[in-house]
């Protein structure tokens, strides 16, 4: 499921970009409306600055444009709401702001609407703020709230312009403020900071608003913004985003002819082809999905229990069996798709299926009392390969393993609040093309996705030198060797990168990726019929 940022994946694959047609009409002469529904998951929350899930990162993506996006045919920077993004030193930077752009409820987007909105990350403590003070390092981010409340290193000049110092000179800057966490806020809202009528249906600047309050576990509708500015006009008029619990029951609803477009969950992935023809697409992702060891727990604190459980499962055997063939099982933490930074095979060993290695480290370390806990967020299609790990673990080392299941919303928060009782099964998907996206908010000390507790000075320091580099190539070898620290602490299980798997009924066609490999909505297109 996202992202982002966005982030955290819900899915088994990359998730949820499903959609569907609707028919909407009018009377006489009027055109009949253009609608289709899309799979979702239930968000954890719709504040940009809030929202680090692939499931709010889904709906904020159509409500909110960002400064930037990604070409997804180069991977650059390409200017969105951004003039221009300049910087002689990659520590100061000025951000120019095209004219004219308009929130959904008419108010102008300014330099103060992004200022603003960032501050609150910060002022509020939403899960974004890593962001700014920790990845971006803009200045006087650490003082807030505590001493300010607002960062001393970034100021509106005019409506137009931004300035921005950071403490630390960052060559990924344009990237990053494609990220969702970077959206802008309207003045009305920055005033009264009712941020709770703001999560249930937030204003924009992007193609699609919310048609009415989120609807939870039913429904988030979108109509297309008739004064949006941005240069990739939408192609439907509306949007009906389905919350589901469970991929086998959107998937079913696709060959009922209830929904449009759906993932595909494990157990169908022989069928979908026979079902679906050419409508069954299968992309490749830029999802990371993997395993975190609970840190703060005894039983995990010695390495060699980690390396002993990743060493008994059979990666490459859940993906023949169960999987059909469409993931790559992980030997490193960054995606493929990065060409700047991900190798091969650097974890080496630890990431080899090898049992009897395995035992040997497990008894070695003494082993884990009683059963072992695995737990995954249920309805998202992680069944049936958690229950092969869980029996290869009984097999290779000799212990029972529970399984412990929640729904994505309440999962995630539980992820966050370190409630997990054993390894919890987790995801990623880019936020930007860099393999530091993959690194710094999963394993330095105040990462927004360290589920794990995992703090490694040393990892801290090499991920700011290579942020710092001159330019990305001369970036690269201080993330690698950041990587090389992290595999060999080995806070994760590294599980798979994944493809993206969805069906799709008649009424829909153009489904188009962005630079970051997610459905871009507002191109899909649905037929007239």
């Amino acid at each position: 499921m996202r992202t982002a940022t966005r982030v955290l994946i819900g899915s088994v694959a990359i998730a949820l970009v499903a959609a569907a047609c609707g028919g909407g009409g009018g009377e006489g002469d009027q055109p009949k409306e253009k609608s289709f529904s899309f799979q979702l998951g239930e968000p954890a929350d719709l504040t940009p600055g809030n929202s680090n899930e692939s499931e709010g990162g889904t709906v904020i993506d159509a409500v909110f444009d960002q400064l930037t996006r990604v070409d997804p045919k180069t991977g650059d920077a390409v200017m969105v709401n951004a003039e221009s993004i300049e910087s002689t030193d990659r520590k100061v930077w000025t951000i120019k702001l095209k004219d004219g752009w308009k929130f959904q409820n008419g108010e102008p987007v300014t330099a103060e609407s992004y200022v603003g909105a960032w501050n609150a990350v910060l002022t509020e403590a939403w899960a974004n703020g890593y962001f700014f003070s920790d990845l971006l390092k803009i200045k006087g981010a650490a003082d807030v709230p505590k001493k300010s409340k607002t960062m001393a290193g970034l100021k509106a000049v005019g409506d137009t312009t931004i300035e921005m110092t950071l403490d630390a000179a960052n060559t990924n800057v344009p990237l990053i403020l494609g990220y969702s966490a970077f959206s802008p806020m309207p003045e009305s809202v920055l005033k009264s900071k009712d941020w709770k009528a703001f999560k249930e249906k937030p204003i924009g600047n992007g193609p699609y608003q919310m048609a009415e309050p989120w609807k939870h576990n039913q429904t988030i509708k979108l109509k297309k913004y008739g004064d949006y500015s941005g240069d990739t006009k939408a192609k439907a008029d509306a949007i009906t985003l389905k919350i589901y619990d469970n991929f086998a029951t959107s998937y079913n609803d696709v060959v009922a002819g209830n929904l449009d477009v759906s993932t595909v969950p494990p157990e169908r992935l022989t069928s979908a082809e026979r079902d679906f023809g050419d409508r069954f697409l299968t992309d490749p992702s830029t999802s990371f999905n993997y395993y975190g060891f609970p840190l703060w727990q005894k039983e995990f604190k010695d390495v060699r229990i980690r390396q002993a459980i990743s060493m008994a499962i059979d990666r490459d055997e859940i993906n023949k069996q169960l999987l059909d063939d469409t993931v790559v099982p992980a030997t490193g933490l960054v995606t493929p798709m990065i060409k700047l930074g991900h190798r091969d095979d650097p974890c080496g060993e630890a990431c080899t299926f090898n049992p009897t290695k395995a035992k040997q480290l497990f008894q070695e370390a003494g082993g884990i009392d009683g059963a072992l806990q695995f737990w995954f967020n249920s309805g998202s299609g992680h069944d049936e390969y958690v229950q092969a790990m869980a029996n290869q673990l009984k097999k290779n080392l000799g212990i029972k393993v529970t399984l412990k299941q929640q729904q994505w919303s309440q999962y995630q928060t539980a992820v966050q609040d370190q409630k997990m009782r054993g390894p919890f099964r987790m995801g990623w998907i880019m936020d930007y093309p860099s393999a530091e996206n993959y690194l710094g908010p999963m394993y330095t000390k105040n990462g927004s996705n360290n589920g794990t507790g995992y703090s490694n000075p040393k990892v801290d320091k090499l991920l700011a030198q290579g942020n710092a580099a001159e330019t990305p190539e001369e970036a690269v070898p201080y993330y690698q060797k950041a990587e090389d620290l992290v595999l060999k602490d080995m806070p994760v299980l590294p599980l798979w990168f994944g493809t993206s798997k969805v069906v799709h009924s008649e009424k829909v066609s153009n489904l188009k990726r962005n630079g970051l490999g997610r459905l871009m909505l507002d191109q899909i297109k649905v037929s007239d019929g």
